[in-house]
Formats: structure tokens, sequence, C-alpha cells
């Protein structure tokens, strides 16, 4: 009993241990994405984590700079980043050629989606090296959007035209004002809020349909108007990294190593003691105790023992099967629901499908076309998700999109030329 209560001990710590450092080492895993991220990679540098700083003016036009971050910490990502950046420099149309594109294209679907007319313009590109005191390579596009917020007379509305945007949990959106405006109308709310000035990070928050929408007016006050408890602002302050983006927090580093080291010292008592068979007679008399019991048991004991298993074994067999073919029956059913072929092959099940599968199955049960919030509540998603994954497969073709109303409506890519005018619209919901 001393060393199964030893063992679980030992056990209940080591889990305490994971419990801390495993969401660490998960998050870390999250590479950053986004427009113009592509180049970068080609280069060697892949980055850690992307800034999207917003800054609406009083016209309601809007300076848009993606930053995306990569530390260097160590030698051949800091050489990796030096050729980048001097082949941004010397080269930046290879650069701004493909994100110029996908910009515009984001763009017109909000124009589409809004009724303002907008346009981007101003690509541009730069990299450079901070230290803040670690250093980081930072790649930043910016550019001009035009109507970006709606204006209504001393008021300014933010967010139709990025209605469900998408940040991973490596992202933050950062949005900022004029000094005379304050929010009256901050939702969601913000993850952090400074003078003027409004943050969401991907790793807190998903916007969902009608959001982020900020109400701005001249002369009030309001959520994000005021700078909170955090140190005051430099200028550099709302592209800097926060602590909660740091692959690994020192405090739960120092948490993860006293841990750490509580278990080793538990581990050491008790092996001092006995407990765990290393440091006294404890374990090789149970052991012998053990092994005389099992030596004095008549023959028929034993054999009484070996038909108890082996009718237990045939049991559990049994119940396997039966399982297995519940579960068989369970799939079969979930498959007919879904809309399958119905041919005599059965299909696949919905949890071995991929999520551009699952999307492409429940369109055809539809008859080709479906609406994108169905797609979410069939599918039991989040918008953002949804999202995420409809606008992937619209890049590769794999399906099509068009507004009806203030629906995004999707379908079954079609051979004539006509369904063109339909498709135009609908990618607003990331950049």
């Amino acid at each position: 009993m001393a060393t199964r209560d030893a063992v679980f001990a030992v056990l209940c710590a080591a889990l305490c241990v994971l419990a801390v450092v495993a969401p660490t080492a998960v998050a870390q895993e999250v590479p950053a994405s986004g427009p113009g991220v592509e180049p970068l990679v080609q280069q060697g540098v892949e980055p850690d984590s992307t800034r999207i700083v917003v800054d609406v003016s009083e016209s309601g036009d809007a300076t848009w700079e993606i930053q995306y971050w990569t530390r260097l910490d160590d030698e051949n990502t800091t050489e990796a980043f030096q050729s980048l950046r001097d082949d941004v420099r010397a080269n930046p149309d290879d650069y701004t050629s493909a994100f110029a594109e996908r910009i515009a294209s984001t763009v017109g679907a909000a124009e589409n989606a809004t009724g303002r007319e907008m346009a981007a313009t101003n690509v541009s590109v730069s990299a450079e090296t901070r230290s803040l005191p670690d250093s980081f390579g930072v790649v930043s596009y910016s550019f001009e959007w035009s109507n970006f917020a709606a204006v209504d007379g001393d008021r300014l509305v933010v967010g139709d035209a990025i209605e469900g945007f998408f940040l991973d949990s490596s992202s933050r959106l950062i949005l900022s004002w004029p000094d005379d405006y304050g929010a009256t109308t901050v939702e969601p709310a913000g993850d952090e809020t400074r003078e003027h000035t409004v943050i969401w990070r991907g790793s807190q928050t998903e916007f969902v349909s009608g959001e982020p929408s900020v109400v701005l007016e001249r002369g009030a006050g309001g959520p994000g108007t005021t700078a909170t408890a955090s140190p005051t602002p430099t200028p550099a302050d709302s592209e800097t990294p926060a602590a909660g983006d740091d692959p690994f927090p020192t405090t739960t580093a120092l948490v993860a190593v006293v841990l750490v080291v509580l278990v080793g010292a538990g581990a050491l008592y008790l092996r001092s003691r006995g407990a765990l068979g290393g440091g006294g007679d404890g374990g090789a008399d149970a052991t012998d105790a053990a092994g005389g019991t099992a030596a004095e048991a008549p023959p028929e004991a034993t054999d009484a023992s070996a038909g108890e298993a082996a009718s237990a074994s045939a049991g559990d067999d049994t119940a396997s099967a039966a399982a297995s073919a519940g579960a068989g029956a369970g799939a079969s059913d979930d498959e007919s629901d879904a809309g399958g072929d119905g041919g005599d092959e059965p299909s696949p099940p919905p949890e071995l499908l991929s999520n551009e599968e699952r999307v492409l199955r429940l369109i055809e049960s539809r008859g080709g076309r479906i609406k994108q919030q169905e797609v979410a509540g069939a599918l039991d998603w989040t918008d953002a998700k949804t999202s995420k994954v409809v606008r992937g497969m619209r890049d590769e073709g794999t399906i099509e999109g068009f507004r009806l109303g203030r629906e995004n409506v999707l379908r079954l890519p079609e051979d004539d030329e006509g369904a063109d005018a339909d498709t135009d619209g609908g990618d607003a919901k990331g950049v």
C-alpha cells in the first residue's frame, strides 16, 4: 500500500507540471499567418506573431499596417532575417505585388458588403530589426483604406468592413482613433485598452457576426478612451509584443521549475523511506510474500483461475464486437443524415473527413447551395472558424460564394460563364 500511495503521489505531481507546461507548448506551435507571409517563409523566416495596426482618421479613411514579428534568438534565424531584409529593400515589388492583389480583393468584398466606395492605395513594405530588449525582426506591409469607417456627422462607426474578422492565436488587432473622439461602444470588449486605442488578441477573442463594432463620437468619453493601469505607452508600444505573447513566459517557467524540484525532492524522500523500493527491504518483502502465495497455491486453484480468466476474456471479446457493431450502425445513420451518396459502398464517417470535405458534403446534401451561416450551425463551428475554412476553399476554387441580401451564399463551382457575376464578395471576413 505504501508503494501504491507513493507512486500515486509522484504521478499527481508530474501531472501538475504537465498542466502548466503543456498549454504553453501547444500555443508555441501556432505559426503566424496572413497576407504577404508566404514570401517571408520562402526566404527561411517564419514569423512568430502578427500585429494588425489600424489607425482611423476623422474622414473615415484608415492607415493599415500588418506587421510580422520574428524572434531572433539564434544565429540561423538572425542571418535568415538579415538576408530577407536586404532582399525586401532591393526588390520590394516582389513582396507587395501579391499582397496588393489580396488586399484589393478584400477591400472590394467589403465595398460590396457595406455599399461604400472603397480603395486600397499606397501599398508598401519595409523590414527592420528592433530590440525591446530582445531582438526581433519585423516585416511591415502598409496601405491606405479609403472609407473604411462610416461617417455620420460627428460619429464614426468602425467594423462593418471587417465583420467577423479572423484572428488566430498568434495575432492581435490594434485599433486607434483621433484624440478628439471617444468610444461609446466597443463590441466585443477589448482585451486591453489604452488612450484612444483598443486591442483584441486572437488567443482571447473570436469575432462573430456583427463584430468588431466600435462607435466613436467627437468629444465623448467611454470604453477605451482613458489609459489603463498599464505602463505609459511609448510610440512603439502599439507594435511591441505583450508578455502574453512570449512563447514561454517567465512566471510560467518559474512555476514549472518549482514543481519539478518539488517532485524530485518528494521522490528522493520516498526512496529514502523505502517506499519506492530503493532504500529498504519493503519492496523485496512484498515480492517474497507475493511469490510465496503463488507458489503455495494448489494446482486446482491455478487451473480454476485460468478458466475464469479465459471466460472473462471471451466475454470481453463478445462485448467489444457488439460495441463495434453498434458504433458502425451509428456512423452509417450519421452518413445518411449528412446526405451521403447512398451507393453500395459506405461513406466514411464524419470524424474521418477534413473540414473542407465536411463543407462539400453539406453543400451537396442541400442541392448545391447553402448559406454560410447555416454551415456554422450544421457543423457546430464558430463564425470565425467557418469563415477561415470557407475562405481557403474559395481561394482554391473548391466552392464559390456570392451575396444574397446581407447573407453569404456558398455553392459548388458552375461551368457557365454567367456564374461569375454572382461570386463577387463575401471575403471581408479577414485580410
